[in-house]
């Protein structure tokens, strides 16, 4: 019996996550007769177009003259599909449509309409910027393609547009809520569910695609350089799914020419549900007939009482610098409000030019700071933040950062998985980000344009101790640059980061300052820290702390080094008190360790 248990652990922790839930199909309908003026592109929803048969009925219904293309992708909870990848084919196929149906070199479709139901919506969001070169975060970036320029109009159904809710919806009941909370653990421990992952609220496909929407609109250029589509959202008032906010996604709406529409005593199932009468009345429902409105009218033909009276964003022109304070995974001093007030005193009459974001994430132990998907949960935080500062602050033209602990790990992080993220000056302190981290790559990206501080204290036994362990496995395993995942943290805050041509001028590692894991925010030193971020970019943090009096910590570094026993020593008293006290066979601890490391990896 233990030996089974044994097995079906293996296979939930080891193997589920390497089969591929799920399929991504084709994009079915390409032209065959060329021609034709008007290109219809309808997403269907998380089960795939054989899910809702009346939504594509009621599309070809309303453009009976139109190519339509329908992607034929198929998902379920489990589904390990790329989002990306799927992304790319949507919009590949389009590209593919437009180039087939030109006579003598000339396009011939003048107008394009996109409609998404649901996940359906937030996929053809997404292949609608990537169509205007808008594809930093595309695997293979392909540049801008003339379909754009002909969208008349981008149709959303109930789709999550700040992606799928994190937190539970105001209209789903508890009892609901707890089996999504279950079934999400339960995917996230076994490697499954991927695909909607992907799709979460702050996940990189998400966030990327916000501020690249928010850019699209309000650079002059793009769609705000020439016709701007008719973005529609229609929104059922009981979505038990999705919030109504989360679905017309206001911030991200700024600048475009938006119309929302709420469809009453309607869940996110019925939206899409009884689209025709039966009763001979007439051929469609209310809710149909909604649909096909929005699909087919000019917008100057639609009544001035059809859409929701909205409020726009309140915006601040004044606003031109963001300073974000992040503070680590269990502190609890008062240096961010220290440097806070700092930074405003030294500002003075400057104050109304700058913003400035404190921590607000949740404090959190030590245990799931080292699960990889507690740590990203604030790393999602934080991508919210900025993209809401983008939408609120249109003339924003820096962003700076100071951060200790695990508030440069969201950084880091963030800088890795969000290519839309942009930063000029950096401080950080107690650094648990790995010495290799690839800060080349950021600067010649232009992620980061400003200088970067790493100031390392000379009794962080925090920082040479625990994160050391795992920039030990990765020293081991040879990586050389780091990447997302388990092994995405390391001892940069008390060793430095590496340095290469690159980073020369631009980063640079103070070592040493006299103290423990806070000691860069102690009173005297919070001063310069602000000056540097509000009005001296150039102060030099070494002649403010004179580091080069300070001995190098030869009895922590040799600690530092045995990292890896102190671990093992650590883990093996854990193990053997829970031996002691339950008396569990040799194949029962196996699979406990089995089961701990799965919960380590993988949560």
């Amino acid at each position: 019996m233990a030996l089974v248990v044994l097995i079906v652990v293996f296979v939930l922790l080891f193997v589920l996550r390497y089969l591929k839930f799920g399929a991504i199909g084709a994009v079915e309908g390409m032209p065959e007769t060329v021609g034709r003026k008007t290109l219809v592109v309808y997403g269907p929803p998380l089960g795939g177009r054989t899910s809702r048969n009346d939504l594509e009925k009621l599309v070809r219904e309303a453009y009976p003259d139109a190519d339509i293309l329908v992607p034929t992708y198929r998902h379920s909870w489990m589904s390990n599909i790329d989002a990306f990848e799927l992304t790319s084919q949507i919009e590949a196929a389009i590209r593919d449509a437009d180039d087939k149906n030109k006579i003598d070199g000339s396009y011939q479709y003048e107008k394009i309409v996109l409609f998404g139901y649901s996940t359906g919506g937030l996929l053809l969001r997404k292949a609608y910027i990537w169509g205007h070169g808008l594809d930093d975060d595309r695997s293979v970036p392909r540049g801008r393609h003339p379909w754009v320029d002909r969208l008349d109009r981008f149709v959303s159904l109930s789709a999550p547009n700040r992606g799928w809710p994190s937190d539970k919806p105001k209209h789903l009941d508890i009892f609901r809520y707890a089996i999504a909370y279950v079934l999400q653990r339960f995917a996230r421990l076994t490697g499954t569910g991927r695909f909607i992952e992907s799709l979460m609220q702050g996940s990189p496909f998400v966030s990327n695609m916000r501020v690249q929407w928010i850019d699209l609109f309000r650079d002059g250029n793009g769609a705000s350089a020439g016709r701007k589509p008719l973005i529609i959202h229609l929104v059922g008032d009981k979505d038990e799914l999705v919030d109504r906010d989360d679905s017309i996604d206001l911030e991200a709406g700024t600048g475009a020419n938006v119309m929302i529409k709420t469809l009453e005593r309607l869940t996110h199932a019925e939206i899409s549900e009884n689209l025709y009468r039966d009763d001979g009345a007439a051929p469609m429902s209310p809710t149909g007939e909604a649909i096909r409105m929005a699909l087919i009218t000019p917008p100057a033909a639609f009544p001035a009482y059809w859409a929701d009276r909205v409020g726009a964003l309140q915006a601040d022109d004044n606003v031109t610098q963001l300073i974000f304070i992040m503070h680590g995974i269990r502190d609890e001093g008062s240096w961010p409000a220290e440097v806070k007030r700092s930074i405003e005193s030294q500002i003075g009459d400057a104050a109304a030019h700058v913003k400035i974001i404190p921590p607000l994430y949740r404090r959190f132990a030590m245990l799931p700071f080292l699960l990889y998907w507690d740590r990203q949960h604030n790393v999602r935080w934080f991508m919210d933040q900025y993209t809401q500062a983008k939408a609120m602050y249109p003339k924003l033209e820096h962003v700076d950062f100071i951060g200790h602990s695990n508030g440069t790990y969201i950084l880091a992080s963030a800088l890795e998985r969000y290519p839309v993220l942009k930063v000029r000056n950096v401080f950080f302190a107690g650094s648990v980000v790995p010495v290799h981290y690839d800060r080349a790559r950021r600067i010649t990206d232009k992620q980061v344009t400003g200088r970067v501080w790493n100031v390392c204290a000379d009794f962080d036994w925090v920082v040479a101790i625990f994160p050391q362990f795992f920039q030990q496995i990765s020293d081991w395993l040879g990586i050389k640059k780091s990447r997302p995942g388990l092994l995405d943290i390391g001892s940069a805050g008390f060793r430095g980061f590496r340095q290469d041509v690159e980073t020369a001028g631009i980063l640079t590692n103070l070592k040493y300052i006299a103290g423990e894991h806070g000691a860069a925010f102690e009173p005297a030193m919070v001063e310069p820290i602000a000056a540097y971020v509000s009005r001296d970019p150039e102060i030099d943090f070494i002649a403010c702390w004179r580091p080069q009096d300070r001995p190098k910590p030869v009895w922590l570094e040799f600690f530092s080094n045995l990292s890896w026993a102190i671990w093992t020593v650590g883990v093996g008293l854990i193990v053997g008190i829970g031996i002691l006290i339950s008396g569990v066979g040799w194949l029962w601890l196996v699979g406990y360790l089995i089961v701990l490391f799965g919960l380590l990896t993988t949560l």
